[in-house]
């Protein structure tokens, strides 16, 4: 059987970058509004990328995609975020 050429692309290549930025700052505890100040974007807007972030990582909710971005290197939440605030 032959691999499907989507399932050997790096997780990180499945998200947008407005996608894993949304879901760092979920890490980071932040509410779609307050996500939406940060970067720039309505509430609405934001729980958008999220929802298409989890649909891409094949989970159901915003702790379980932040948990699958940390499992797989997508995200650090860890990371200095100083140059995503500015």
């Amino acid at each position: 059987m032959q691999r499907s050429p989507h399932s050997e692309r790096q997780p990180s290549m499945l998200l947008s970058g407005r996608e894993t930025e949304c879901l760092l700052w979920v890490s980071r505890g932040k509410s779609s509004a307050d996500i939406g100040q940060i970067v720039g974007l309505s509430p609405r807007t934001v729980d958008s990328y999220i929802e298409k972030a989890c649909a891409k990582l094949r989970v159901r909710t915003r702790i379980e995609a932040v948990a699958a971005a940390v499992r797989t290197g997508i995200i650090d939440p860890d990371e200095d975020g100083a140059r995503l605030e500015g």
